[in-house]
């Protein structure tokens, strides 16, 4: 008994993740060191399947962009049709990019889906992803990053 108490003390007291969750959220941890939240966000999906999300905290402006409107896990990368944008300070960064420092770094990461919720038209998910802008010397990383039940429309 004494072992479960002790079991539940540690889970209670234990660290808390730094992101934040609202209902609906869209936000991720940029550069591990800040939480970056949309304060705007929209999500679509076209008639040809594909899903964008978008946010802004006022600053910055992502950019999720995947081919298909499904729950599964997309790869980011160079020549991959997932994509994320990131647009900061008028630098677009963008997994589609290569970093130009030895070794070469790429653009990657992933973006999950894990809900659709076709009722009330809101889906949520998990990304990740390291990009840089076009000229490759400059990098944005972001971990942590969860959409939570963003509403969506159909166009």
């Amino acid at each position: 008994m004494r072992f479960y108490f002790k079991v539940l003390l540690l889970l209670a007291f234990s660290c808390q993740d730094d992101i934040q969750t609202n209902n609906p959220t869209f936000q991720g941890l940029r550069h591990g060191d800040y939480v970056w939240k949309s304060t705007a966000r929209t999500a679509t999906v076209q008639s040809t399947g594909i899903f964008n999300i978008s946010g802004s905290d006022g600053y910055g402006t992502m950019v999720i962009s995947l081919p298909d409107f499904s729950i599964g896990t997309f790869n980011l990368g160079p020549g991959k049709s997932p994509t994320v944008t990131y647009t900061e300070n008028n630098i677009t960064y963008s997994t589609q990019n290569i970093g130009n420092e030895y070794p070469v770094y790429v653009g990657d990461g992933k973006v999950t889906i894990v809900s659709i919720d076709v009722v009330n038209k809101t889906i949520t998910g998990s990304f990740y992803f390291n990009s840089y802008d076009e000229s490759g010397f400059n990098y944005m990383n972001f971990s942590e990053g969860v959409f939570f039940k963003v509403p969506y429309i159909e166009l």
